[in-house]
């Protein structure tokens, strides 16, 4: 866009910039074992970007996928897109009182998907779900809202910066 209009740039300089950018928060690993990766895709669109960048750039047998959001997302629209990449999915809330029912999001995604689905209450909870259904080539991915992978990030100590401080 910026070329279109004149700004002189030099191709190479700019992928080796791209190259160094660094966004925490997004397609963040933040545990090794198990793998634990965060996304703050939060609308229907950056759902469905996240997961094709998981199935085009990480390997993994299964994909745990623990979401949250608040009531005025494209609640819909997200949910469409998970039901595309997740393998097993868990439902929790942001903790905060603008988070959608867990419960609620269970449904839903049951009524779009025909797949069985879990509920828990907590993000330490939804946690000790996942933990017990993944083995070692598996992944867990945390995603939905940045109120939530700002929690896990805090959990395993990752660096998130703004984001983190966006979520207090």
């Amino acid at each position: 866009v910026l070329k279109t209009r004149g700004y002189p740039i030099d191709d190479q300089l700019a992928v080796q910039g791209l190259d160094r950018v660094n966004l925490p928060g997004r397609m963040q690993m933040i545990n090794e074992n198990p793998r634990i990766l965060i996304d703050g895709a939060h609308n229907a669109a950056s759902i469905d970007a996240l997961m094709r960048a998981v199935g085009q750039n990480i390997t993994y047998d299964s994909m745990v996928v623990i979401f949250a959001c608040h009531r005025d997302k494209d609640i819909t629209g997200m949910i469409k897109r998970l039901q595309l990449g997740a393998d097993k999915m868990i439902f929790t809330s942001t903790g905060t009182p603008r988070s959608a029912e867990p419960a609620e999001l269970a449904a839903q995604y049951m009524e779009l998907s025909g797949k069985m689905t879990q509920v828990a209450d907590t993000l330490d909870e939804a946690m000790q779900i996942a933990l017990r259904a993944v083995s070692r080539e598996d992944i867990i991915c945390i995603t939905g809202s940045f109120y939530l992978i700002a929690q896990a990030a805090r959990k395993y100590n990752a660096a998130m910066g703004a984001v983190e401080l966006a979520a207090v």
